[in-house]
């Protein structure tokens, strides 16, 4: 999973042109992985409709959230099914959004049967 954070400072750099670059960039990323089967789940989160699953006084409550101590959040994310770590870390330098904001790459944990 290639996990892309921003926060106001990076979004506040994608205006006009800029995001319509970054757009292009994502659909080109996107047309390439799908090119090499290696695509199977993208999108953008929404930063206005979140809500937090905590617990208060030992009782679970929802909360309107992301309450935090940092700025950065969760921005997007693509799933890929590649060959090897390095193969991942190789797409997500590609992102753009890079040059303001960190982008991680996780392997995603599963059990399979039997295991």
């Amino acid at each position: 999973m290639i996990v892309i954070n921003t926060n106001a400072a990076a979004e506040a750099q994608w205006v006009d042109a800029e995001r319509d670059a970054l757009y292009a960039s994502h659909d080109a990323i996107i047309a390439k992985l799908v090119e090499k089967n290696e695509f199977v789940d993208s999108n953008e989160l929404d930063v206005e409709n979140v809500t937090v699953i905590g617990t208060y006084q030992g009782k679970p409550v929802a909360m309107r959230g992301p309450f935090t101590e940092g700025t950065e959040y969760v921005g997007g994310y693509y799933i890929v099914d590649v060959a090897s770590h390095e193969r991942a870390v190789e797409i997500a330098g590609q992102f753009i959004e890079g040059k303001n904001s960190t982008i991680e790459v996780r392997r995603l944990m599963h059990e399979t049967e039997g295991t």
